[in-house]
């Protein structure tokens, strides 16, 4: 059961690799997932919650895993179901995951969220509803990823004094992905981060800035068409590198 699932799922669908808990009453799922968890020790298991799964199960599950100790490598969590009461407790819930979360989840237009303490994950990749992330607070995770929806609180200047942030700060995120910015927006992000000039490649397609952060590391926070996106000026030399050579191939 090493490296295994434990899956919340709709009817139907299979879960081969682990445990599945659907079609199950909430108290045969918790019955079912405590049996599996005092089984099997020393257990790292990856975590999925979808529909039709409530957030209250979904609470009540992840309480149980981290009752029993048990290492959380990624957790997975699309539930409709919106619950200001339930949410800020699933995610407490989630700081210890270690390598990866998803969350595709729907959220109160209201609520934001800030952790009590770090979060330990590696990765952390949220789509459509992410006003609820106050991206400050994650800035422990190595590479976040997010996809923004139609009603987006975010604005230039608002990305501007998160990325001012960063460049202040000693956290070790190292690699940001946001898709679906204006593109016109760039130059007003990146506004004050650096004395040089934006740079181009492919007629404007892409954009960057040279900026350091505090300890002197260099890094490039830069455009592609309707993303922006920040990344190791070496890792970025091999991302241009890799884009001519597709360029080249066409």
């Amino acid at each position: 059961m090493k490296g295994s699932y434990i899956e919340a799922a709709r009817h139907g669908e299979a879960c081969p690799n682990g445990v599945s808990l659907q079609d199950q009453s909430l108290q045969k799922q918790l019955l079912l997932a405590q049996y599996v968890l005092d089984t099997f020790t020393k257990l790292s298991i990856h975590v999925i919650l979808y529909d039709p799964i409530l957030p209250s199960t979904a609470l009540e599950l992840m309480k149980l895993i981290n009752q029993q100790e048990i290492s959380i490598k990624s957790f997975y969590y699309d539930i409709e179901a919106e619950s200001s009461e339930f949410i800020p407790r699933i995610l407490d819930e989630c700081i210890e995951v270690t390598e990866s979360i998803l969350i595709l989840g729907s959220f109160p237009d209201d609520f934001v969220y800030t952790p009590p303490r770090p979060f330990k994950v590696k990765e952390l990749r949220v789509s459509e509803r992410t006003n609820w992330l106050n991206l400050e607070s994650f800035m422990n995770c190595r590479r976040i990823s997010l996809q923004l929806g139609k009603n987006t609180n975010r604005t230039p200047q608002s990305w501007n004094t998160f990325f001012r942030n960063w460049l202040e700060s000693d956290s070790r995120l190292e690699d940001f992905l946001c898709i679906t910015v204006k593109e016109s927006d760039f130059p007003l992000i990146v506004d004050g981060l650096t004395n040089e000039g934006i740079k181009e490649r492919w007629q404007g397609t892409l954009e960057w800035v040279d900026v350091k952060r505090r300890d002197g590391s260099e890094f490039v926070i830069g455009r592609n068409l309707n993303d922006i996106h920040f990344m190791t000026k070496q890792a970025h030399l091999e991302y241009l590198l890799k884009q001519e050579q597709l360029l080249f191939m066409r």
